[in-house]
């Protein structure tokens, strides 16, 4: 059969494609060749069948629950997961020069000529959701057709947690690294340097605790472990522990933390209290170690449409 539509211009892969009629057929063909179908549903890898043009014509569950749709027959994978890119030609996926850089479509076009390929890829979709995705394909042939096998795996929890683990193994040793100057400085220090350094060392200190502290809850996030606590407070409390942690802390010395006032501050919020100091005291965190002496980070607590914003912003004189 494989009857094609009319043949449209591309930037990169091929656009043409063939028809819904010939897309069914395809899939009642492949659909008979899969006698291990009840298994290929209950694996924790997405599991598809292109055919020569790149469209699916088979897909198992966890592909549907994934882009939460059922109707991705005869679509290219960015279609079905609405890449941005997917609308930059007429051609949809794999036709415009964006997607000459995509990893998922030379996957595919890599096995077709190749027979196997396999790379990791992402998809940044209409609705802002960003997937990392490992792909995996193999050239295949049904009844003397081509045909492509692909596997993909979910990956993004995976990258997250890197990213996570860099951020706070950069944190802890430029942490670590203060800590060691200060208890250094010590050794030859004066008894009036004493006293300071010793306070600069309990704040350093304490800063480690708090990043160990923060890293093991992002960790009990990831796996799904993590127990919430949700109590009545009031807003502008939270941001006053910041205060107390950050005011008079080393990473504030010479620049300025401060908490506006505002109606909006007495307000009293449902949440836990212990996620949300950490949220905002690593937002007044980062804002102080990115000013310059002199810099100011002011602290505010805004209503809107019956939801709190808190506010982190910095500054310069």
């Amino acid at each position: 059969m494989d009857e094609l539509l009319e043949r449209i211009e591309t930037k990169y892969a091929s656009a043409e494609r063939v028809d819904e009629e010939e897309v069914n057929y395809q899939h009642e063909l492949v659909d008979s060749f899969l006698i291990v179908k009840p298994f290929i549903d209950d694996v924790d890898h997405i599991f598809l069948i292109l055919n020569r043009y790149r469209q699916i014509i088979y897909a198992n569950k966890l592909f549907f629950k994934l882009i939460q749709s059922d109707n991705s027959l005869g679509q290219r994978l960015g279609e079905s997961f609405k890449c941005i890119h997917s609308l930059e030609e007429f051609g949809g996926c794999g036709t415009s020069e964006s997607c000459a850089n995509c990893a998922g479509v030379n996957t595919v076009l890599n096995s077709q000529q190749n027979g196997i390929d396999q790379q990791e890829f992402r998809i940044t979709s209409e609705n802002s959701n960003v997937y990392d995705l490992n792909i995996w394909a193999k050239n295949i042939k049904i009844e003397n057709s081509d045909y492509t096998l692909v596997s993909i795996t979910d990956i993004s929890s995976d990258k997250r947690r890197q990213v996570l683990e860099r951020l706070f193994f950069h944190d802890v040793l430029n942490t670590a690294g203060s800590l060691k100057n200060f208890l250094e400085l010590m050794q030859d220090s004066t008894p009036e340097e004493m006293e300071e350094l010793s306070k600069l060392t309990l704040d350093v200190s304490s800063t480690l605790i708090d990043e160990l502290k923060s890293q093991r809850m992002l960790s009990l996030a990831e796996d799904s472990k993590l127990e919430i606590d949700v109590t009545e407070f009031n807003a502008e409390d939270v941001f006053n522990d910041v205060l107390c942690t950050y005011q008079n802390n080393y990473i504030g010395e010479f620049k300025t933390l401060k908490l506006i006032e505002g109606e909006s501050n007495n307000i009293t919020i449902k949440s836990d209290r212990i996620l949300l100091r950490r949220v905002l005291g690593n937002l007044a965190k980062n804002a102080l170690e990115a000013s310059d002496d002199g810099g100011k980070v002011s602290l505010s607590i805004n209503e809107l449409n019956s939801k709190i914003i808190f506010n982190v912003h910095k500054s310069e004189y």
